[in-house]
């Protein structure tokens, strides 16, 4: 019997063959168990790569798999997550391939090296001011004419030089500070490669918004407010607490009064006061007070105490009374209880964590009074070999999970968390 003849294929069909091939590789490494089995793959061969390393397919890779927390970029440079925290493998290739020295970016106009001011989404904001005294760095506070900023991509060695806030607009406010300088949301029909920088400065009378727009180029001012209401102390920009809401595109600060929020909308660009009456709760310091959003996504704060006199080894976690319409109606909600052979600072806060730096007690006697991390380079490898270990931490908040980060020999005051992925799983961000 003869064979039947072989079926003649549609040429259109035959046109969408790879297609349907990518779709279906796709779906395989999207379902693979970690991101190191889909860096291995991506390193298979080229059509692999060019899979993996597609804008398409990591934005939905991103959304399966959470970037991890892989170290912090602080004063001199960046700290990698280390053993035996999960994401250590992924933090040392990630270390190895990026530049946090910032070697690659022209300097500015101050004889100072770039320090971070946030981090996002694989962007670093870089600052350099008139001075820069390491130890001092916490609490310093800068004129918004003598603020130079940048940001920067330390993976692919990107940056953009960002202009001055021009005079013009700063003339309408006088002696203004910088409050606070961090990234805005972007919305999700921008390109990935777009940013907004948003500067909050404030007088004795004023709160006052700049924002920056990579896609314009420039600055302009989208919200004022008057600060009667707060008093007429001087802010200090590093001593106050933020949290940002990229849901509902809102920025929290609680300002050094404790007892207000303020509250930027970074997408209508309207600025508000909350009063959230938190003076009637003691406050150690021992770091700032921290800020998370909740469940649904009300602001929540956290600040160490000195529960029962053996020094701040408690966290006080406030929240919004439910079903209250009292924007004063706030509340003990818990309190995390962390291990009293150490000494806690708080360090900040992000994507549902609270950051801290711990040392042991018996060894910290010399150091946590006085010693900076970012005290002067000819003491600093003397002071480096004697100090005691300092170990940074991450705490989860609906958990109550606390990790060892790292350990550095530097009691920094200010770090920056990074979360994000080594190539061949990061694109370029600017």
């Amino acid at each position: 019997m003869a064979l039947p003849a072989p079926p003649i294929l549609d040429p259109q069909a035959l046109g969408s063959l790879p297609t349907l091939t990518d779709e279906i590789l796709e779906e395989i490494f999207l379902h693979l168990p970690t991101p190191a089995d889909v860096a291995r793959a991506s390193a298979a061969c080229t059509p692999f790569r060019r899979i993996i390393t597609a804008r398409s397919f990591l934005r939905r890779f991103r959304t399966i798999h959470p970037p991890p927390l892989l170290g912090f970029a602080a004063y001199e440079g960046f700290h990698p997550a280390q053993p035996p925290h999960p994401s250590a493998p992924l933090a040392r290739a990630f270390a190895d391939a990026a530049d946090f020295s910032y070697s690659f970016v022209p300097p500015g106009r101050w004889p100072t090296p770039w320090r971070p001011r946030d981090v996002l989404q694989g962007r670093v904001l870089l600052e350099c001011t008139p001075d820069c005294d390491p130890g001092f760095e916490y609490y310093a506070t800068v004129l918004l004419r003598d603020l130079d900023l940048a940001v920067c991509d330390p993976l692919s060695r990107r940056y953009s030089l960002l202009p001055s806030i021009p005079k013009t607009l700063r003339g309408q406010h006088k002696h203004l500070i910088d409050f606070g300088v961090f990234f805005a949301p972007t919305g999700e029909d921008e390109d990935e490669t777009a940013f907004r920088v948003v500067c909050v400065a404030c007088n004795k009378t004023m709160v006052v918004v700049f924002e920056f727009s990579s896609i314009t180029g420039q600055w302009h001012i989208p919200a004022y407010l008057s600060c009667s209401s707060l008093g007429t102390v001087m802010p200090d920009s590093r001593y106050s607490s933020s949290c940002r809401d990229h849901e509902q595109g809102r920025f929290y600060w609680m300002v050094p009064w404790r007892n207000k929020l303020l509250v930027l909308d970074v997408f209508s660009m309207e600025i508000s006061i909350v009063n959230s009456n938190l003076a009637n709760y003691h406050m150690h310091d021992s770091g700032k007070p921290l800020i998370v959003l909740g469940r649904d996504r009300t602001p929540e704060v956290f600040f160490l105490a000195d529960c029962f006199g053996d020094g701040p080894t408690d966290i006080i976690r406030i929240t919004k009374e439910n079903g209250s319409g009292s924007s004063d109606a706030w509340q003990l909600e818990n309190m995390i209880s962390l291990p009293t052979q150490y000494n806690y600072f708080t360090l900040g806060a992000a994507e549902g964590f609270l950051f801290l730096r711990g040392t042991l007690q018996d060894q910290n006697s010399e150091y946590s009074s006085g010693y900076s991390s970012e005290d002067s380079s000819e003491n600093s490898a003397h002071l480096s070999a004697e100090a005691p270990d300092v170990e940074y931490l991450s705490l989860d908040v609906k958990t109550s999970e606390r990790k060892k980060v790292c350990v550095m020999k530097r009691y920094f005051h200010t770090v920056f968390s990074y979360f994000g992925y080594p190539p061949p799983l990061a694109k370029p961000t600017i």
